[in-house]
Formats: C-alpha cells, structure tokens, sequence
C-alpha cells in the first residue's frame, strides 16, 4: 500500500566525496570498499531491484527510453556509449523534433551538411598539460576563447557550454576569455563572465545561461545548443598498469563524469585535445567515450579540425 520512488541516473554523477577523505580512504580501507564507496546508494538499489526482478518477475525499475534533449546522432552516440554498453534495456531512442536540433554553424558544416560532433586536434607539441593535483593546458583554452568569441559575435542566440575535469584549467580559461572581452574583474579582482554573456531567453522567453564555463560538477541538469569540452590531458605518459593509466588519463577514466560531460549538448558537442592520448591499446577501455566520439567524429556526422 505504500511505495518509495526513487528517481536518478546511475550513470551519471554520484555522491561526491571530500579529496581529504577520499585520499584517506585510498589507504585506510580494502579495494572492494573502496570501490563501493564510489558506487552511489540509487544505484545499489538500483541494480539490487533489477536482481530481484529476475527471480520473481515483478517489476520494480523503470529506465526512459526517450530523449528529446539532443540531436539524433547525438542522442544515439550517448546512448550507445554510456547506456546500451552496460545493458540493453538502458537503451533509449530520440523522440520527434529531434532532428530540427540544427546549429546553423558555417564552420562546422562540410560538404553542405552541418556536423553535429568535432574534434578540435591539440597536438602534444602545442604544449603539454601543466599542474599538480588540478591540471590545465593553455593552448586548448586561447582556441576556445577565440572560437567562442566568434560564435557570440555571429549568434546571440545560441547558447554555449565550455567544460573541463580540472579547476585549474577552468581558472586559464576565465584568462583566455578576459583576453577575448568575454570576461571581467569583479570588486574582489576575481573574474567573471560580461553580464551581457550571462543570461539570455530562450524562444519561450525564459531566461537561461547564455554562456557558462565550469566543471562537469556544474552541469549535470543544464543544457546548452553548443558544448565544448576541453580534455586538458595531454602528456607521454605511459599505460603499463592501472596505476600508470590513472596517472595518465586522470579525471577522464571516470565514466560518470564523462557520460555527464558529453551529454549537455543539444546541437553540437566539440571536444578539444590531443587525440594521440587515445592511441595506447589500454585506451579503449580506460577512456571508453573519448574513444567512442573520436571515431564518431570521422563519420558522416562528424568532423576533426
């Protein structure tokens, strides 16, 4: 007579944790609670219901199976990469009007047909990632910004979703778009996006970000035309062990960040880095959908600039 409804993507951001904690943990607990204490409490239920289904039948999870945020290709990679790949009943389909998800973007159309992905290639020789704990990586920031501030120049109307795993690349970031008009200093001396990039109505003239720039953190629940993801990593590393792939690849081995990351876009999703970082073997499985777009970028949806 009484139900508890529980609604949430176990795909997508879990608890966070405090870093002092979480480093702790690292060394203070086994390996099997440490990989529970990742695992958020919606999806422990979530795949413990899913089992008790299969031994007496009875339903108890519902996962949507229709999408109506994104483009359908952009719809279908997401789906493919990050729903379908853990089990087949998470897949969904893109719902009508979908297909009217149009970005109207000169420098993202070839041969007369608009590229709903690209990859933007940032060569290891353009300058490798610096930093410590938080990592950043200039150049792919100075082509976003100036990217960025074409696209606000031509349309206003678009709005713009700039998204890095690391604080620090986010800081060089809000310096590239100072040099580019599209931030100021505040009273504190901290910077911040122009009030006129802030905000904007969408067509039912409801105000929404025109423009934002933050962690995945920041993002899970927003929704932008364009997207712009900036991998940051870029080094030569090697990926000899688990222990070498994470000092490798960071932040982008988590596939819940990732699926949030590449999942804001509606029209256009533009990811920014060295695609040499995907070439070691070990790459397909430790960065799964990096691997997964850049082969979507060299189909007939896509682009690599």
């Amino acid at each position: 007579r009484r139900r508890i409804i529980l609604v949430g993507d176990h795909r997508q951001l879990p608890h966070i944790l405090e870093p002092d904690v979480e480093r702790q943990l690292e060394h203070a607990v086994s390996e099997t609670t440490r990989d529970a204490l990742k695992r958020s409490l919606f999806e422990r239920l979530f795949n413990q219901l899913q089992k008790r289904e299969a031994q007496d039948r009875i339903k108890r999870t519902v996962t949507l199976d229709v999408q109506y945020r994104m483009h359908p290709e952009l719809g279908e990679f997401v789906s493919r990469t990050f729903y379908e790949f853990h089990s087949a009943s998470e897949k969904f389909r893109s719902g009508p009007g979908t297909e009217l998800l149009l970005h109207n973007l000169p420098e993202f159309t070839h041969a007369g047909v608009e590229r709903v992905a690209a990859w933007k290639r940032i060569p290891l020789g353009d300058g490798a990632e610096t930093g410590g704990r938080s990592k950043s990586r200039r150049a792919e920031a100075r082509w976003i910004a100036a990217t960025v501030q074409r696209l606000t120049a031509a349309r206003s109307d678009l709005s713009i979703g700039v998204i890095s795993f690391y604080a620090a690349q986010i800081d060089v970031l809000h310096e590239e778009f100072e040099r580019k008009g599209l931030c100021e200093r505040d009273d504190d001396g901290r910077l911040r996006l122009r009030a006129e990039y802030r905000e904007q109505k969408d067509s039912r003239g409801e105000r929404r970000d025109r423009l934002r720039v933050g962690t995945v953190d920041a993002f899970q629940g927003k929704e932008f035309d364009v997207v712009f993801l900036s991998v940051t990593r870029a080094n030569d590393y090697p990926t000899t062990d688990e222990l070498a792939l994470r000092r490798k690849y960071g932040h982008l081995m988590l596939e819940n960040r990732l699926c949030v990351a590449m999942s804001r876009q509606q029209r256009l999703l533009v990811v920014v880095g060295d695609d040499a970082m995907l070439s070691p073997e070990a790459a397909q499985a430790a960065v799964r959908g990096l691997c997964a777009f850049r082969a979507m970028c060299e189909g007939n949806h896509g682009m690599v600039l």
